[in-house]
């Protein structure tokens, strides 16, 4: 990743929160009061880091807590031999004494690919959040990034397509 010439359209693939049912509606607004919301599996292959952010809406019940939060690790796409890469814990990275709570409040989870247990053949990675009560809505949004591309290539997050996938860069 050098400093010169980095330009995020070429260096990294942005992967939104969706309903672990895949149920259609806003991948950066899911209600997982009750439930949970997941990004798809995704290959670290030719990556050198994972960012996630995930952030509580303005439609959050109060007496509930974003119990659980992390980047999961698998062995493929389908998430075979799924396993905690950070942790959410009473002592893990994401303190669940301590969760997040209110509208605004957010969370960065971070990761390497020499984080990953590689040896194992853990290479895919995915954003997991989940809140057990359901007192209400619990609207969360939310996205996993993955980057430093090994091999830079136009338009690396997809092929731009008129009025479907468009990239602006300043002239």
């Amino acid at each position: 990743m050098a400093a010169n010439g980095y330009q995020m359209s070429r260096d990294a693939v942005v992967s939104p929160l969706i309903n672990l049912d895949t149920t259609p509606g806003n991948p950066f607004l899911q209600d997982i009061g009750g439930t949970n919301a997941n990004t798809d599996w995704v290959s670290m292959a030719g990556y050198e880091r994972v960012y996630a952010y995930v952030q509580i809406g303005s439609s959050w019940n109060a007496s509930d807590d974003l119990d659980e939060c992390r980047l999961e690790q698998a062995t493929d796409s389908a998430g075979t031999g799924a396993k905690d890469l950070t942790t959410d814990s009473s002592t893990g990275g994401y303190d669940t004494d301590t969760p997040i709570d209110a509208a605004g409040n957010f969370v960065v989870l971070e990761a390497k690919a020499e984080d990953f247990d590689v040896e194992g053949g853990f290479t895919y990675v995915r954003l997991y959040v989940a809140e057990g009560g359901n007192t209400g809505v619990d609207n969360v949004g939310g996205f996993l990034m993955r980057y430093g591309a090994h091999n830079k290539a136009k338009q690396l997050q997809g092929a731009a397509a008129a009025g479907e996938k468009v990239y602006v860069n300043a002239s």
